[in-house]
């Protein structure tokens, strides 16, 4: 037996073996205006990264490159609940030379949530070349974005992938806010994928490139001048080793904006923000064991100064470092039923200061640490659709640390 097909046990049903970073994803990430102008609306504690790390897709497929549903959701506070949920399907006609595409998403990163709902038509140009034009479709027709896609396939089922994205493409125009760009936005997206067993995307190599270069906009409803411009980067790669499987996560983002905010006495303030993240994730499994052992590292690296935007309304510093192990096996319950008990243990060192006194500073180093208990349900084996179901403890305050619930059906 072929030392990849040893390995498909592992890929239909694992909860350790899918990309799992904080900052950037393996898909377009165009330019908010919410975020640059209002930016998060909430003081993370100190157990948030660890919860949504914990709360990562677990399983292989639907992938972020793939057609399918692929969500997760979790408790992250007491009345905040984390949800990445993602809709993508092609709808394929004249032989599979073109395709109707829908790619619904709910999800948030480090400057609050953002909803897409893009639409579009993919055209076979030549024979290993598409071009695609979607649009992120609203009511509000000024903040609609505007997708210009192309994609070359390469040999043993890799591609290059290049989208030019037009955020917000008639705000000048349609808006009736007062508001306005005085630079428009745009955001490039540069994609390589190269699958390691040929037509399986399971496993493989994924590297992401997303910019956008420096925009500005004037918000006379939020009463501010900002700018902004921001470059992020996801790799993935699998290893297939004789009796291993071994997948590295690395990810970064450099974020850079200045504001002039004007105050309620009519005078402006400037106010720069700076933000770098970086984290980076190894992880081996032990394919032989009939309870795939899996155990990984993590390092993550949050730094933010300066401007957070109105919703916090605050100038702070936020200096985070959280190294952390953490592992899991997997028990046969039936056919059709799985347990996958998983341990996270951090060492957290948060050192966060904000200038009004309105949001609480922090400075916390410690261990934290998790134990959640998944149980994954196989609804359909010939489509590999999982639903997973996942109490936790937290193990530093030895309470009820969040319930996660997870669904996955590949199309």
């Amino acid at each position: 037996m072929s030392l990849y097909r040893r390995c498909l046990p592992v890929l239909l049903l694992s909860s350790s073996l899918v990309h799992a970073n904080i900052g950037p994803d393996h898909f377009p990430q165009p330019w908010r205006t919410e975020a640059v102008v209002d930016g998060r609306d909430q003081n993370f504690n100190a157990v948030r990264y660890l919860h949504e790390f914990s709360y990562r897709h677990s399983q292989r497929h639907p992938g972020p490159t793939e057609s399918g549903i692929r969500g997760t959701a979790g408790s992250v506070g007491s009345d905040v609940l984390y949800l990445d949920f993602r809709y993508r399907q092609d709808f394929e006609f004249n032989d599979g030379r073109q395709a109707f595409m829908l790619d619904i998403q709910r999800g948030e990163d480090l400057d609050g949530l953002y909803e897409r709902q893009i639409f579009g038509f993919r055209h076979q140009l030549m024979e290993k070349t598409e071009i695609w034009l979607q649009g992120d479709v609203t009511a509000d027709k000024s903040t609609a974005d505007v997708y210009f896609s192309v994609r070359r396939y390469l040999g043993n089922e890799s591609w290059l992938h290049a989208s030019w994205i037009l955020p917000d493409t008639y705000f000048n125009t349609k808006s009736d806010t007062g508001d306005e760009f005085d630079t428009e936005p745009a955001t490039a997206f540069l994609q390589w994928h190269q699958p390691l067993n040929g037509a399986d995307d399971a496993l493989g190599t994924t590297l992401s490139l997303n910019y956008s270069p420096e925009a500005v906009i004037v918000s006379e409803t939020s009463q501010l001048r900002a700018e902004s411009e921001s470059f992020s980067a996801a790799l993935t790669h699998d290893w297939l080793l004789p009796n291993w499987l071994l997948t590295i996560d690395v990810a970064g983002e450099r974020t850079r904006r200045a504001y002039q905010l004007t105050q309620a006495e009519g005078e402006v303030n400037a106010a720069d923000f700076d933000r770098y993240l970086w984290e980076l994730t190894l992880q081996a499994t032990y394919i032989p064991h009939s309870n795939r052992p899996s155990v990984g590292l993590r390092y993550l690296s949050v730094r933010e100064q300066g401007y957070f935007g109105r919703n916090l309304d605050d100038v702070g510093d936020i200096d985070r470092r959280e190294p952390m192990i953490f592992g899991s096996l997997r028990f046969a319950i039936s056919e059709r039923a799985f347990f996958t008990p998983e341990i996270y243990a951090s060492y957290v060192n948060i050192d966060q200061r904000f200038e009004s006194g309105r949001n609480r500073n922090r400075d916390e180093n410690g261990f934290i640490g998790k134990l959640a208990f998944p149980f994954e349900y196989l609804m359909s084996a010939e489509d590999r659709a999982v639903l997973t179901i996942s109490p936790s403890i937290l193990l530093h305050e030895l309470r009820f640390g969040g319930g996660n619930l997870q669904v996955h059906w590949p199309l």
